[in-house]
């Protein structure tokens, strides 16, 4: 059974850290822009994020059974064009890849990669003058690739709102949809707020913080990071390992929810007018690996692997993002 403390921090950092601005770094992020795109003379605008981290080794247990320690290498990949169709309504075309390579002692019930390779199909729309939208479709391959099949195509939907109360606060309030999730409608209202002249609460999930301008080219920040997704398990995941009692064929052909938490401070330096380095380092608390069939098979069985709290490892994240 998926941890009941697992759902409470998510809900917990979905629905009061939510965002009001869809990140373009991150296919996890399930808000739309918090401004109207810029009045000018470009048709099409582009963006790209290039990031690496890795998240240090933490015993990992099967309920009370320990399965040995597992470390994370997360890169991930992300390029999106915007062509502009009229004042408004732009559309949104691009590909986003993922990768997490775990480190994992010998003989552990736990795939070594999670991976994804999607498109981004979507459109950014302005309703009025304070209403904007966006809506994605990522249609992709996510699984272990050990061997791909058409079982490993999934689609997840992203759906947001922003409310422009005023320039220094809005109100979201966004939807994922992923069918073959433990959770598969996920999402909650939540705020952007500049509360000072140089404090912004930028809560925008998965990576919601509290930020100091320090000056027109450095922000240091502080805050957490959800890190995780969706993915197919091969035909002979589980008969290819063996638990500490018994035989892991019942995971054949499963579906497997990552979930990493995290919790750091970093900064983000603007070095040209469209290249940023955004590095931080922290705390993961958490990461849990549930293991289920596919909803869709009205299977009841699932495994759950996780750490316990306090018994987490440090994380270090670097990337370069850009706007043109």
């Amino acid at each position: 059974m998926k941890q009941k403390l697992t759902a409470a921090l998510l809900s917990l950092a979905l629905g009061v850290l939510a965002a009001s601005g869809l990140r373009a770094d991150s296919k996890d992020a399930i808000t739309p822009t918090v401004a109207p795109p810029a009045q000018d003379d470009t048709p099409i605008s582009q963006e790209f994020t290039v990031e690496d981290s890795y998240t240090g080794s933490s015993t990992t247990k099967q309920g009370s059974t320990s399965i040995g320690g597992v470390s994370n290498d997360n890169a991930h990949v992300n390029y999106v064009i915007s062509p502009q169709i009229e004042d408004g309504f732009l559309l949104r075309f691009g590909i986003d890849a993922e990768r997490n390579s775990f480190g994992l002692a010998s003989n552990t019930p736990l795939p070594n990669t999670l991976q994804s390779v999607n498109a981004v199909i979507g459109a950014d729309m302005a309703l009025s003058d304070k209403i904007l939208m966006r809506v994605e479709l990522h249609p992709g391959i996510y699984s272990d690739f050990v061997d791909v099949t058409g079982n490993d195509f999934d689609m997840p939907v992203q759906i947001g709102g922003t409310y422009l109360w005023s320039k220094d606060f809005q109100i979201i309030l966004g939807v994922q949809i992923d069918l073959k999730s433990e959770y598969p409608i996920i999402g909650l209202p939540g705020i952007r707020w500049q509360f000072a002249d140089k404090w912004v609460l930028d809560a925008i999930p998965p990576k919601p913080r509290l930020e100091y301008d320090l000056d027109s080219s450095l922000t240091l920040y502080a805050g957490g990071e959800i890190l995780g997704g969706t993915y197919h398990l091969n035909n002979q995941f589980g008969s290819n390992h063996v638990g500490p009692s018994a035989s892991y064929t019942q995971l054949n052909n499963n579906i497997c929810d990552y979930t990493e938490f995290r919790v750091g401070a970093g900064f983000v330096w603007k070095f040209t007018p469209n290249l940023s380095l955004d590095a931080s380092a922290g705390y993961m608390p958490y990461r849990e690996f549930d293991i289920h069939p596919d909803h869709i098979s009205f299977d009841p069985h699932g495994t759950t692997f996780h750490n316990s709290l306090g018994d987490g490892a440090p994380y270090g994240e670097v990337g370069i993002t850009g706007s043109f």
